[in-house]
Order: C-alpha cells, then structure tokens, then sequence
C-alpha cells in the first residue's frame, strides 16, 4: 500500500530553513542547517563517486541518500543542542536512548504514513549501535564524513572573518578531530589533501547557499538556491517511492540527484526570475545554450569526464522525461513519467516532469511559509495563487499533487 505525504512531514522538511547554525559566532552571511544538509550530500555524491571509480567499493546509493534523510530529520530534531554536547550525549548509553525515544516520537507520525518500511529503516538509524555491521557500512561512513567536511567547510568561512575570539580555536580543532577520525576513508584524504578541483567544485556548490531564491521579494526563511535542491530532492524521493511499479535503483538514483544538481548551473549564471524569462520568451532557448557553455568552461575541468557527463544529464533539459538508449544517447520522452520498458538500469531514466511538479511544489511552499510568518506581499500572495492553480489538476502516475498542496491552501 503506497503512502501519502502528510502536513507535518512537508513541515519538518522546511523547518531546518529556519534554523541559524554558528549563531554564538560571527557570522558574514546566515548559515542555516538546510543549506549545511544540502552541501552534505553533494560532498557524499563526490565522496561516493571516488571511492566506486577509485577503489573498487561497490556503492548501494539508496541506503546513502536515505542515511543523509535520516541524518536530516535527526538533526533538525535535535538541533537546538550543541555540537559537543549532542556528540557526548551520543556516546552514553542512557541519554543516547532518552534522545532516539524523542526523536522517534517527533517523527513516527510523518514517516509512518510516508512508508512503514522508510520508518522502520530510519528507526534503525537513529539507534545507532556501534556493533551494527549495517551502520558500520560504506555508506554510513561516507554521509558521515561528508557531515563534517560541511561543517568544517562553514568555519573555514567564519574563521576568515573571526576576529580571534575565545573558544574559536578549540572550535576548529573539535573539527579538525572529527574530520580526522574519517582519514582512514582515501576519498575524504583526496579531497581534503590531494585533488583541488573537486575542492573547488565543493566551493562552487556551496556559492548555491549565498543566492537568494525569489531575489526580487521580501520572505521569511530567505531560502537559497542551495536549499531548495536538497528540498526539491527531498520531495522527488518521496514521490518516487508511489510510483508503480517500484522504480528501479539507477531511477531512484536519478530522480534524487537530478533533483539535487537541477539549479546547479545558477551558481555560473545566477537565478533568472520568473518574470524576466517570460520576457524574454524565444530567447529561452538562448540561455539554455549559454548555461551550457559556461559548463563546459567551468565545470568541466574540475570532473572526471564521466562525472561531468552524468552532471550534464542532470542539468541540461532539466525537467525532460529521458533515457539513455542502447548507444548511450540521451532521448527524451513524451511521458510523463518512464514508461514500464524502460523501468531498468540499463536506461538510466530519469523523471524530469516529477522532478519539475517537485520544483513547483516547492517554489509554492516556499511562498506559503513565508505569508505565515508574516511577509506577504502582494507579489507573494499572487505567485502563491499561480503555482497553486498550476499544481491542482497535476496527476503523476495516479498521484495527485493536489492533496499534497490542498493542505496549505
């Protein structure tokens, strides 16, 4: 029996929008902990994709992307709670107990009626036991390395512009330790000592967090275009686990990094808004050349070449349903989402219309929280009405987007 998307999950995804991080220290920009969590699973798609090429591991990417959902909720949970203080909870027994209750609590309402399975899994998380072989995986290390390697790549930022104020060292040093208990791992030695252009393409993702989503208008949270990936891909992964039959690995993959990387090439271009793009109407197509071309200047020398390749699948033609055919040449479909005989992964689909109802999902939510927090202005208000009246008749597969954005009416 499939799911549904309930008000107070949609809720706990946006929360983290308004959490600060770093609010004891000085800060040049906001840091919020949903920028902070998408960073992190770009740095675990990198971290994932040296150590397949590299080092032979074989990578079981869904078990990833749901440990960094996981590890998502978990924190915004618990985010009121030091550092410090919620590791050292975490290592005892009792208060890492009272803490799992709390969170399970919080969350068994939302994910339950997502999917009992997701639940159970993430219930399984959030007990970590040091002995559990499952969590000692591949994959649990590298989201967890990437958690700091986001974290320390925020203090790099700070401390730049710290005057040398007490407990900043120790910060950085308390950082420093937690990244160097993952150097045993040789991709998070790569990037940190031996390839600076995937250090640079890590500084190129994390620009996403300083441009502001909706430019033109007052809102509060002030979402970045960094943020609303990990949104838009949050929400893609949700929808996908309704779809039938159950999509295949490379899909689910797909649909979780496409929707991640879909904005990606804003950070070469900037954000062009909604109303300048309905000026410039036939130009369009003029962009979408000029994106690409500042990709191919930019992004290219910092990937290996099939890395690159498999960005540009992503981010060229963003919202298109496609495959890849029997020659690896891309083809866009006419459906709306991937046809059954094409449910495989040899076909690499992806499902660019669920992923483009997922971005205006989001961009409508985005205008929804802000008004009930109290910025509504007329050109809110308006676009709001717009992507509502967009979404409502929307069926993907038998999902009706309509249920989801009825409860924010």
């Amino acid at each position: 029996m499939k799911g549904i998307i309930t008000k107070s999950l949609i809720e706990k995804i946006f929360q983290p929008a308004s959490l600060q991080r770093w609010n004891d220290q000085i800060r040049p920009i906001e840091f919020t902990e949903l920028d902070k969590q998408a960073h992190k699973m770009i740095i675990a798609w990198i971290l994932g994709k040296i150590e397949e090429d590299e080092e032979g591991q074989l990578i079981n990417w869904r078990k990833m992307i749901e440990y960094g959902i996981f590890q998502y909720f978990q924190r915004t949970i618990l985010t009121d709670l030091k550092p410090q203080i919620y590791h050292s909870l975490l290592a005892q027994n009792e208060a890492r107990k009272k803490l799992n209750d709390f969170v399970q609590r919080e969350m068994e309402e939302s994910l339950t009626h997502l999917s009992v399975d997701f639940y159970n899994k993430f219930i399984q998380f959030i007990s970590f036991n040091p002995e559990d072989e499952d969590l000692n995986s591949i994959e649990f290390k590298l989201v967890s390395a990437a958690h700091f390697l986001a974290t320390q790549w925020e203090f790099n930022v700070i401390a730049h512009f710290s005057p040398p104020l007490f407990g900043v060292e120790s910060t950085r040093e308390e950082i420093q330790s937690q990244v160097n208990k993952h150097l045993e791992i040789k991709s998070v030695k790569k990037i940190l000592y031996l390839d600076k252009n995937l250090r640079n393409f890590i500084d190129l993702c994390g620009q996403l967090r300083f441009q502001r989503r909706w430019a033109h208008i007052e809102r509060i949270p002030k979402t970045s275009v960094l943020g609303h990936m990990l949104i838009v891909a949050m929400l893609s992964y949700f929808l996908s686990l309704f779809l039938e039959p159950d999509p295949c690995a490379k899909r689910i993959y797909n649909n979780w990094y496409g929707a991640l990387f879909h904005d990606l090439p804003e950070v070469l271009t900037r954000d062009i808004i909604s109303p300048v793009k309905r000026a410039l109407g036939e130009l369009e197509t003029l962009i979408k050349e000029e994106e690409s071309d500042q990709i191919s200047k930019k992004l290219k020398p910092l990937l290996k070449e099939e890395w690159y390749d498999e960005i540009l699948y992503f981010t060229m033609n963003e919202f298109e349903t496609k495959i890849l055919d029997e020659k690896k040449n891309i083809r866009n479909l006419e459906n709306e989402i991937i046809p059954n005989q094409y449910n495989f992964d040899q076909y690499s689909p992806i499902d660019g219309k669920l992923i483009k109802t997922c971005d205006k999902i989001a961009a409508f939510l985005e205008t929804y929280f802000s008004i009930i927090n109290g910025v509504a202005s007329p050109q809110l208000i308006e676009a709001k009405g717009k992507l509502f009246n967009e979404l409502k008749d929307r069926k993907l597969d038998g999902i009706d987007i309509f249920l989801i954005i009825d409860l924010f009416r």
